[in-house]
């Protein structure tokens, strides 16, 4: 209550011209000097007089402050000498004024100093909110946005899961078709149509591919796990197992240390090292690939790395292969749908992880990806 009544006069005051101020102190620097006439010698009221004084220099000016202060000295010298105070020289009463103008004056000069520091603060703190109101206004725009953002990335993957599993099944039927009609026609067309015949057989498998990668890259998103204590070697040979077929093919040579347990979504980081590792197979160079896993602790987090001894990779390229449909090379020489490792990044940042790259052409790479450690 008694904040609010200093709150409404202070705001009061302040919408008062400097006139106001300048009468108002006048008339009060009167009053105290008929005071100060009338009880003589017995009661001092000089410090009254500071009640106009700051009064004007905290409201009006410092100069306003100055002039009350003058005007109060002079007023005061007034009744000193009205009222017949007598001192041992007659210039101690002259004497005594001057010293209470500088008393006065040093009384203003240290007000508007404060008020100079306090006017500077409320203008910094009214500047931090609004500075902290925008900020907010930006942190929900953003969360606003992000929100947005998330929704739209959730339907796309929901669209791409429910395309990629409309399209299998036809484009499965028609493969099918298609190496049936080649089986049972093939002596029947002449080499052209046969031809035909296989270049159609081939896009539809590299589509059927396509298809499954789209399936993988969604699933990650609408289709995770919880995230479970998961035995690392178990996962490992398991997606070796998975490779199994072209680990024989190519004659690749895979080795691994001792892999950690950590808490992952099992299914995806087999997917996970199932990618890697078929990413080193297939871009092998003319002796046999070899492969090596291993994991090493480094604060909070386990560090994985697949490296090989294949044709390694541009500096320029290190960012680029994690994103969707990047392909370095063409699809003759190097089948795929340019999707593998789309799919890897997109496993590891659900795990709150980092993956990247290490490699030069015609030294191997290694890949490289984290764990949070729990």
């Amino acid at each position: 209550m008694k904040k609010d009544l200093f709150t409404s006069i202070s705001q009061h005051l302040n919408k008062q011209s400097r006139p106001y101020f300048y009468a108002w102190g006048f008339i009060v620097t009167l009053l105290v000097g008929v005071l100060d006439y009338e009880t003589g010698q017995e009661i001092s009221f000089s410090m009254l007089y500071l009640t106009p004084i700051l009064a004007a220099a905290w409201f009006a000016n410092r100069n306003a402050g100055i002039f009350m202060s003058i005007s109060s000295a002079l007023i005061e010298f007034a009744a000193n000498s009205a009222a017949g105070r007598t001192y041992s020289h007659p210039l101690i009463t002259i004497w005594n004024s001057i010293m209470l103008f500088g008393f006065f004056a040093v009384s203003v000069f240290i007000l508007s100093m404060l008020k100079a520091q306090y006017e500077g603060k409320i203008e910094l703190v009214s500047e931090l909110q609004n500075a902290v109101e925008e900020l907010q206004r930006t942190k929900n725009e953003l969360e606003q946005k992000s929100r947005d953002l998330a929704r739209s990335n959730l339907e796309l993957e929901q669209f791409a899961y429910a395309a990629s599993h409309d399209l299998k099944e036809p484009l499965l039927a028609i493969t099918i078709d298609l190496k049936l009609l080649r089986k049972r026609y093939e002596s029947k067309l002449d080499s052209e149509a046969n031809r035909f015949m296989a270049d159609t057989i081939d896009e539809a498998n590299q589509m059927q591919t396509l298809i499954n990668d789209m399936l993988s890259y969604s699933r990650v998103g609408i289709s995770g796990k919880p995230f479970v204590r998961t035995d690392c070697d178990a996962i490992l040979k398991r997606s070796l197992n998975n490779l199994r077929v072209p680990l024989e093919q190519s004659g690749a040579v895979v080795t691994y240390d001792a892999l950690p347990e950590v808490m992952v979504d099992p299914i995806q980081l087999s997917q996970l090292l199932q990618n890697l590792i078929n990413n080193a197979i297939k871009f092998h160079r003319e002796e046999k690939p070899r492969i090596h896993v291993s994991a090493e602790r480094k604060g909070k987090e386990w560090v994985f790395s697949v490296s090989d001894n294949g044709i390694g990779i541009p500096a320029e390229y290190h960012e680029k292969v994690f994103e969707m449909f990047q392909r370095l090379h063409d699809k003759k020489g190097y089948p795929g749908s340019g999707i593998g490792l789309a799919t890897c990044k997109k496993i590891v940042d659900r795990h709150s992880g980092r993956i990247w790259v290490e490699s030069k052409p015609g030294n191997g790479s290694t890949f490289y990806f984290t764990i949070p450690a729990g």
